[in-house]
């Protein structure tokens, strides 16, 4: 009776001390044959997991990598894309050509896709089944949501939506024109300031309508643009595929135009705030996909590998990663503007500049946030002061607990008894598995844990690798 408590009792306490996902998938599993041994000297698929059964066995992580990918989506291809910066890893080599090539833009994820498939074909037998399968899915979910952002009616919403508008201006303002301000008819800031190249189908109307505004409201406060004629056809393209113009839209793009005639002055300070945001929002999406046992792909399968390899922390070697592929894919960059390949990318270095700086806030924003997240080789000291270390230690010994543990006898200054100290080295994210199991066995433990900032040696991460 006392064993099947006993029993009962650790199986209590491995289902909540450890995610029920992983538990559940990973007993289901011990209970197969094993087959076979493995030339890596450990399990790549301890969960049995495949492209199929991961949906039944793991829903919640496949939520959290479809939620981390749109979020990543948004965070490089608009953010980032908006500020013309570089992003980290792989990622930046495909930035390099869609900033370069503008109509390479909109297929970001395609191009994404198709240089990860090398590394998912290198890493797949060297990384875990689990990462892999979970990372190899964020990637479809990328494409899937960029194939979304194809449709116009969506893309122009994303394209529109800026933090900076070049002819709003403040209802109260001293200055303010006869125009209210509306949505259509406000302009969304530019990175490179080529308002003349990117508008010009839109001035070319104006300037033979200018003076003719009367005429084309004569009998409405709207002007439908007649799309067969190749001029009006452009004005509706350039302005989001509008069908009509109202009397205050035109007031409003004419004050635009005007703006631009006069020289405009194109601030850049909005290049470090879409930076900033970017690189949260990428910041957040891949420490909820390395949380979840997959990541953002391309370079993240080196650092997969690596950080195990090495036992490093994942934020030091995609440090190292990124200032490698951000500094080539900047270098890239900054040759095909000087050499103006692009007439709608003009040579601006002070605006380089900054998006060199901004891309270099980008990296120390997205590795902090990474490495809060997703700590995992961070490593910490453990140590437990209690009256009855036989029971802690017989619970040590009945989950097979993977660290070695000093003890040592005190004597307290106080109450003059003898107090046992047990003292083990563990990784940051198992301090609250170890935590619960020693107050499982003994609730009157005190528990004190301290980070640890270097280990020379071998430590066990056999629970955090899947």
């Amino acid at each position: 009776m006392l064993k099947k408590k006993k029993n009962k009792m650790k199986l209590d306490s491995l289902s909540n001390n450890v995610a029920s996902e992983e538990f559940n998938a990973l007993s289901s599993q011990i209970k197969k044959k094993k087959k076979g041994s493995n030339s890596l000297g450990y399990n790549i698929n301890p969960y049995g997991v495949n492209f199929f059964n991961i949906w039944k066995k793991f829903p919640k992580k496949m939520l959290m990598v479809f939620i981390s990918a749109i979020l990543y989506n948004l965070a490089v291809a608009i953010f980032l894309g908006k500020a013309a910066a570089v992003a980290t890893g792989l990622s930046a080599i495909v930035q390099a050509v869609t900033l370069t090539v503008s109509k390479a833009a909109p297929y970001f994820a395609y191009i994404y896709l198709g240089l990860n498939l090398p590394f998912i074909f290198i890493f797949w037998k060297k990384n875990s089944r689990l990462f892999m399968i979970l990372t190899t899915y964020w990637l479809l979910w990328q494409v899937a949501f960029q194939t979304l952002l194809l449709v116009p009616q969506v893309s122009d919403i994303f394209k529109r939506i800026s933090i900076y508008y070049v002819n709003w201006y403040a209802p109260d303002s001293i200055e303010a024109p006869r125009f209210k301000n509306e949505f259509r008819g406000l302009i969304p800031w530019e990175t490179y300031g080529a308002y003349s190249h990117s508008y010009k189908n839109l001035f070319a109307w104006m300037n033979n309508n200018i003076d003719n505004n009367i005429n084309i409201f004569a009998n409405a406060n709207t002007y439908t643009f007649n799309l067969s004629k190749p001029l009006e056809a452009g004005v509706s393209l350039e302005l989001g595929k509008i069908k009509y113009i109202t009397q205050n839209q035109f007031y409003q793009l004419s004050h635009f135009k005007t703006l631009i005639d006069n020289g405009y002055n194109n601030p850049t300070w909005p290049i470090i705030v879409y930076v900033a945001i970017g690189a949260i929002m990428a910041g957040i999406a891949g420490g909820m996909a390395w949380k979840n046992s997959a990541s953002t792909s391309g370079a993240d399968f080196v650092v997969y590998y690596l950080s195990r390899v090495k036992q490093k922390s994942i934020g030091h070697i995609s440090l190292i990663l990124a200032i490698i592929f951000g500094s080539f894919a900047f270098i890239l960059i900054t040759i095909i503007e000087a050499l103006g390949v692009t007439v709608d990318k003009p040579f601006n270095f002070g605006g380089l500049l900054l998006r060199f700086l901004g891309s270099a806030l980008y990296v120390v924003i997205y590795i902090f946030m990474l490495e809060f997240i997703y700590p995992k080789y961070r490593k910490i000291r453990i140590e437990i002061y209690t009256k009855n270390p036989d029971k802690i230690i017989s619970r040590f010994k009945e989950i097979n607990y993977w660290h070695a543990y000093n003890i040592e006898k005190l004597v307290g200054g106080y109450t003059n008894t003898e107090t046992i100290k047990i003292e083990t080295y563990a990784l940051y994210l198992e301090q609250s598995l170890i935590k619960n199991e020693v107050l499982i066995a003994d609730p009157k433990a005190w528990v004190t844990i301290t980070r640890v900032h270097k280990i020379y040696g071998g430590l066990d991460t056999s629970k955090v690798e899947s």
